[in-house]
């Protein structure tokens, strides 16, 4: 299984979950008291408020930052009490960088080949509502350009009553490039991809 070793301050992003989570048992409940999981549209993540980025060494020294200007998702209740489901995606194509080379490069089918695979997608089942409490791991599926992996992220405590809603949900993990077929310039830019979020939430009617 790949770590996202994280702190996302994303997502990936694995963090809508978070969202969700930290409000707590008590705000989750009352958010959905009104109909059943499959009734209910969830928390969706706030696109407009919401952060995901990625940075990645080049020539072991210099460090390429980028971020997605879309990122969505919902947090859904299941069935089991006190557990959710997390989906979380971000629009590849969206990235934005320093350079427009360096965009043009992210974009490429040498990184995320957006325009073969526009969404970088993560999914996790049976999260517990007190996961935020003490912060942990998140386990679900990443799919990246086309290739879908266990991965992990990990989330910090929130700084609010109210995670999502009150303060944003950070998370930050780290994946192999490779393991998702981005081998090109592997002399030169890292196999080690570090992925940050920092997602609100807004209720999923509004």
């Amino acid at each position: 299984m790949l770590h996202a070793a994280a702190s996302l301050r994303l997502p990936a992003c694995a963090v809508a979950v978070a969202l969700l989570l930290s409000a707590g048992p008590g705000f989750a409940a009352a958010t959905f008291a009104a109909g059943s999981a499959a009734d209910e549209p969830g928390l969706r993540i706030d696109t407009a408020r919401s952060l995901a980025g990625f940075s990645v060494r080049a020539a072991w020294v210099k460090r390429l930052d980028g971020r997605f200007a879309h990122i969505e998702g919902v947090v859904r209740p299941e069935p089991r009490p006190d557990t959710w489901m997390l989906e979380v995606r971000v629009a590849s194509g969206s990235v934005l960088m320093d350079r427009t080379t360096y965009e043009d490069w992210a974009r490429s089918p040498e990184f995320f080949h957006a325009t073969q695979h526009p969404w970088i997608e993560y999914r996790s089942h049976g999260l517990p509502s007190a996961l935020l409490a003490s912060g942990g791991s998140i386990e679900g599926v990443l799919s990246l350009r086309g290739i879908s992996r266990p991965v992990s992220f990990e989330l910090l405590p929130a700084d609010c009553d109210r995670p999502g809603l009150d303060c944003p949900v950070q998370a930050r993990g780290e994946v192999s490039r490779g393991e998702f077929g981005m081998d090109a310039r592997r002399l030169f830019v890292s196999d080690r991809v570090r992925l940050s979020f920092d997602i609100r939430l807004h209720p999923g009617d509004e």
